[in-house]
């Protein structure tokens, strides 16, 4: 059974951006809802343990930030759709969503979308053998049910996230048997002391690199994994530096891997807004202006779903963004407006600095796109290999929607989120095009799979309407 509701403002997403800009709105008078497929608040930075969890053993600085968010929410009286996967925004704007019964549909003037990133990863040899998985998979497991993954370790990719996961499995108790950086070492040093400017980066950022240098973890800079094995013992990997082309073999648990973020487009490719590629922002976002509305009006943006900025910066795009709205929906005099914008934008722009250095640190090496052989596989919903995508484009597929028709790439369940940037990245190599060039996936209903259960709802089979056979 599909419900309707109506808001003032609907926020996609629960995390510091989406909690922001609910929370600015809803201070102004505003119906607000949350909706986040998560069972709380906090999204993938602040996330929170299963509220079935009674005690955890150790209290972690995300945990606690987590919290206030939801004392927030309550305090203003927010509503919230925890559980809801939405799984179709159409123009008007209708939301729908579903949770482990049913769906449901609600109903706004205004959209803030506030659903971040998800992870990167370049493919290799290997790459969907198990036991190998995603860092962001490890910040799930670390935070909101405080394990790891395994006693031993291999961490891969670039990045923050490397560091930030290397910390916490050391804090845990694990062991990290190497840590393989496509970065070099000078990278590591100017990145960090473009952080002097914002000390609580810097803090968490020397924090964990002696926390690592101190458990005397291997670091294998300017390198990655060529492949990776199944063996006996865990998975062997065979890790190569750039520089030298010498490799290392070594085997482990559990290898985890990531080369950055990428925005999540998912409801503005839907909504037809118009997107622009900024490789420093993570590729593809949607086009917005100073204060982050979107082409489609009514939609705004918030959080590193508007592109790559950093958690601390998350919180302040949404309340730039829901400022935006009180503005255009003539709540805010054009002088408040500007009072208080101003003072967030002078705060985005110092962020912009240590985002400008982390987008260097999660660049993609040519030598990344290169070690990618024929027979892997680059779409691991629909088993599509590099030969398979090649192939087309041999036989005429120039763009990345032609490359999905003919190969059925980004058609399973993930909807390309995985495969569309490391394509379009091994395509763009062998045109010697720009990936702008190619394009990026056409939004289709639904952006997530949709259990048929949920849609149909309970019923007798006796009271079907039966229809007669149609004339021949």
């Amino acid at each position: 059974m599909i419900n309707n509701r109506k808001y003032d403002v609907i926020v996609i997403g629960a995390g510091p951006s989406g909690v922001s800009s609910a929370i600015n709105c809803a201070k102004k008078g505003l119906k607000v809802l949350i909706v986040d497929l998560n069972s709380n608040s906090g999204g993938q930075i602040y996330r929170a343990p299963p509220k079935t969890y009674k005690s955890i053993s150790k209290k972690l600085e995300e945990s606690e930030i987590q919290k206030k968010f939801s004392n927030e929410i309550k305090k203003f009286k927010i509503e919230t759709a925890f559980n809801h996967t939405v799984w179709q925004v159409s123009p008007g704007f209708k939301v729908n969503a579903f949770n482990e019964t049913s769906t449901i549909q609600w109903q706004t003037k205004s959209l803030i979308i506030a659903t971040g990133t998800y992870e990167k990863i370049i493919p290799f040899e290997g790459w969907t053998t198990p036991g190998v998985i995603g860092l962001a998979a490890c910040t799930v497991m670390l935070k909101a049910h405080h394990f790891i993954p395994s006693k031993k370790i291999v961490l891969a990719g670039n990045g923050p996230l490397l560091m930030l996961v290397a910390y916490y499995i050391i804090q845990f108790g694990g062991k990290i048997d190497a840590i393989v950086d496509t970065s070099s070492k000078i990278d590591w040093i100017r990145s960090t002391l473009s952080l002097i400017t914002n000390p609580k980066n810097f803090k968490d950022g020397i924090k964990w690199i002696f926390k690592i240098f101190f458990n005397r973890v291997p670091i294998y800079s300017t390198s990655s994994i060529e492949k990776a094995v199944e063996v006996d013992r865990g998975i062997k990997v065979t890790i190569k530096n750039f520089m030298t082309g010498k490799t290392k073999n070594i085997v482990s648990e559990t290898v985890a891997i990531g080369h950055g973020l990428i925005p999540s487009t998912d409801i503005t490719r839907l909504l037809r807004a118009e997107h622009i590629y900024n490789e420093q922002k993570g590729g593809w976002i949607a086009k917005v202006d100073r204060f982050l509305r979107s082409s489609v009006k009514g939609v705004y943006l918030a959080g590193d779903g508007a592109g790559i900025s950093g958690a601390l910066a998350a919180s302040d795009k949404g309340l730039l963004a829901s400022s935006a709205l009180l503005y255009d929906e003539k709540i805010i005099s054009e002088k408040e407006f500007n009072q208080y914008t101003h003072k967030i934008l002078k705060k985005l722009d110092k962020f912009e600095v240590f985002a400008i250095a982390i987008s260097k640190l999660n660049s993609i090496p040519k030598n990344l796109i290169e070690n990618i052989d024929n027979d892997t596989v680059l779409c691991r919903c629909e088993d599509v290999t590099k030969k398979e995508i090649l192939k087309a484009v041999d036989q005429g597929a120039k763009d990345i929607n032609q490359i999905k028709s003919w190969t059925r790439l980004g058609m399973g369940p993930c909807q390309g989120r995985t495969c569309q940037y490391a394509t379009s990245k091994v395509v763009a190599e062998y045109l010697n095009y720009e990936i702008k060039d190619l394009g990026y996936l056409t939004g289709r209903s639904p952006i997530r799979p949709v259990p048929l259960d949920r849609v149909l709802g309970d019923f007798d089979y006796e009271k079907i309407t039966k229809v007669e056979a149609a004339p021949l």
